[in-house]
């Protein structure tokens, strides 16, 4: 079976200031004395605080929201959402970049970007999504060049709740840890035998995807369900992203051979790798795909089978030309995800929520009636919770999003 591979969009990203510790800048800056960089950083600080006030005084239509996301071949929906709050708002309300593919080993390009766009006095809030490892480095050095004043948005974060949620104004993510009712939940409807996970140790050092997996685990034991490990190659590390593509393709046929006759679930962490997945799983009786990482209907659906579907466009008739495909393929009762794509939907709340807090429509940054407002009139029914960790800590600032599993029967 063949490979369908995601093209990657490559976005270079301008810095226009440098980081403190890295290398790049001219031999006088690298030699100043210590009291004379403390002056030139208060100087600059107070240079960007004063531009902000004076963009202040001349309107309260000069405003900007700056969204950072991934490439298409890492997150395809975000990198479209933010297309279209940038098509919805015009360049002169919206700028958008991207963070590396390999944003593990290119940490200070992404913590550069963040700076960057706080360089910019009319930027009043920049919306992060997905929130990689740097996002907390990169919303630091905001606060550190004086812009209090910008509101801080970390979408789908992969940073510690408690590390990013305290440099974050708000952090808005799929409920991952209750996905380990509903997955299951789906599994046990579809009389499941054997459920295998698919992750890596960088994944499963994350405090949500942990959670999950150990909910999806004490539920498939009350279920009688076999839950099944195996580590796939990290797609940010050395080999990349079709080296972990390639390792689905080649495994499922492996773990269905090995559990021959048995009706086997295969689940994975990682949004690159879910093409490669839903093209293994999609001819195969005995194989069932209960969501992406990312439940959607655009989350690799149009990719696997060869839909022009309009990102964020119509999700009900997405939904209902998914399940013509499927049939095709005999594979209607074997699929499954959310009636809306969540990533895309927490830009689209971030940004919008970030405009009402700019022009003194939302007075609080962190207004949780807004926000459950905000969801429910995007995806009607979405359940919107603070994040409370193992330790019994609940994050004010942390919500989770939940929705529920389609049928796609429902849909023909």
């Amino acid at each position: 079976m063949k490979s369908k591979k995601m093209m990657a969009l490559v976005t270079a990203a301008a810095m226009a200031f440098g980081l403190a510790g890295c290398g790049g800048g001219n031999t006088a800056a690298t030699t100043a004395a210590p009291a004379e960089k403390a002056e030139e950083k208060t100087t600059a600080a107070e240079a960007v605080t004063e531009a902000t006030e004076a963009a202040k005084s001349e309107g309260s239509d000069n405003w900007k929201v700056a969204i950072l996301t991934g490439t298409v071949s890492q997150g395809e929906e975000e990198f479209r959402a933010a297309e279209k709050a940038l098509a919805t708002y015009g360049p002169e309300h919206i700028v958008t970049a991207t963070y590396p593919d390999n944003f593990m080993s290119e940490m200070e390009t992404t913590v550069s970007q963040i700076v960057s766009f706080a360089s910019d006095p009319d930027v009043k809030a920049i919306v992060m999504c997905q929130a990689v490892p740097g996002a907390k480095a990169g919303f630091d050095k905001v606060r550190e060049m004086g812009r209090d004043d910008i509101l801080l948005i970390a979408g789908t974060p992969q940073e510690d709740p408690a590390v990013i949620a305290a440099a974050s104004d708000l952090v808005l993510y799929a409920d991952e840890a209750a996905q380990g009712d509903t997955i299951m939940e789906k599994c046990a409807d579809w009389g499941i035998d054997v459920f295998v996970h698919y992750s890596f140790p960088r994944h499963m050092a994350m405090e949500l995807i942990v959670a999950r997996h150990e909910l999806l685990k004490k539920n498939a034991d009350a279920l009688g369900i076999e839950m099944v490990d195996v580590t796939a190659p990290d797609p940010t590390a050395e080999a990349g992203l079709s080296a972990s593509q390639q390792f689905i393709l080649e495994d499922v046929p492996q773990q269905l051979k090995k559990y021959e006759g048995k009706k086997v679930a295969f689940f994975t962490t990682n949004c690159g790798m879910q093409p490669s997945l839903q093209t293994a799983c999609l001819d195969e009786p005995n194989a069932y795909y209960p969501q992406p990482c990312c439940p959607s209907p655009y989350h690799a659906f149009p990719a696997t089978l060869g839909l022009e579907l309009a990102i964020g466009g119509d999700d009900e008739d997405a939904l209902k030309q998914i399940a013509a495909k499927l049939k095709e393929h005999d594979a209607v009762g074997r699929f499954s995800t959310w009636a809306s794509p969540v990533a895309m939907t927490i830009i689209a709340v971030g940004v919008d929520y970030a405009k009402g807090y700019i022009t003194g429509e939302i007075t609080d940054r962190n207004d949780a009636d807004k926000l459950v407002e905000m969801f429910n009139s995007k995806v009607e029914g979405a359940k919107i919770n603070n994040y409370t960790n193992a330790e019994g800590e609940t994050f004010d600032n942390y919500y989770t999003i939940l929705l529920a599993p389609v049928d796609f029967n429902d849909y023909l």
